[in-house]
């Protein structure tokens, strides 16, 4: 038995060492065929690397917590689509290189559908990376110091679904929106991004100085889009005045 283990140690084989032992008392109880009692633990291993692989995604993508759509109270915001926003939920936008920009003042719920249909997206196998905007542009700004920046761009644009949250806290300046700029462009019509904004599109002159690079990246993000204008009121002032 200890070198039967040992041996599924050294090839890896993590899951058929979790349940050996007990596959092997299943197989005596139920008197199973080799074949059978083969395909029972080559399965367990199976089950063992998807569940592994689903957890290295999660923690990849940097969530900062999870925020499922079925808590997501769309009463509470009538004026938003729920049909539309549990299509999305499918993933379908995905392989089309869609975007989605979900625009709200503070508190309406941005957030956690984006983070909603970022879990819908990793549960489907796509990858997925979560980040405000002002972590990306300062990840960024300092990868031009150490001569990484190529690699940095590489990290933004590579996962199949992007997700920018708070877009619009702060004006950018002339590098700061090339930067964003070299992101949106490289993933336009190839992967999909997720923007949260406190702005609708007439405002985001004041976000990105550069008037002209302001109309290249809302240009290329509106091109294959599903906006969302949230106008309902702040879920953490219910809450608050709840409380009280």
């Amino acid at each position: 038995m200890k070198n039967i283990v040992s041996y599924l140690k050294d090839f890896r084989l993590a899951g058929i060492v979790k349940t050996y032992e007990l596959r092997l008392s299943e197989a005596g109880e139920k008197n199973l065929s080799h074949k059978e009692f083969l395909e029972i633990i080559l399965e367990d291993e199976r089950a063992n690397r998807e569940t592994n692989r689903k957890k290295r995604m999660y923690s990849i993508a940097h969530f900062p917590y999870q925020k499922y759509m079925e808590d997501f109270d769309f009463t509470f915001q009538p004026e938003l689509k729920k049909g539309a926003i549990l299509n999305l939920a499918t993933g379908s936008f995905i392989p089309k290189g869609e975007n989605i920009v979900l625009i709200g003042q503070p508190g309406t719920g941005k957030t956690h559908l984006s983070i909603a249909l970022g879990l819908k997206a990793l549960s489907y196998g796509y990858t997925c990376l979560f980040t405000t905007v002002w972590d990306m542009i300062t990840t960024l700004q300092s990868s031009r110091a150490d001569m990484t920046y190529k690699k940095k761009i590489e990290y933004y644009t590579k996962p199949d679904l992007l997700i920018l949250d708070e877009l619009g806290y702060r004006s950018m300046g002339e590098t700061t929106v090339e930067d964003f700029f070299e992101v949106v462009s490289r993933r336009y019509e190839k992967k999909s991004t997720i923007i949260t904004s406190n702005r609708e599109f007439t405002g985001w002159d004041k976000i990105f100085i550069d008037k002209t690079l302001t109309g290249a990246i809302v240009d290329r993000l509106i091109h294959h889009c599903h906006t969302f204008i949230i106008k309902g009121e702040s879920y953490r002032f219910k809450n608050r005045s709840k409380e009280e």
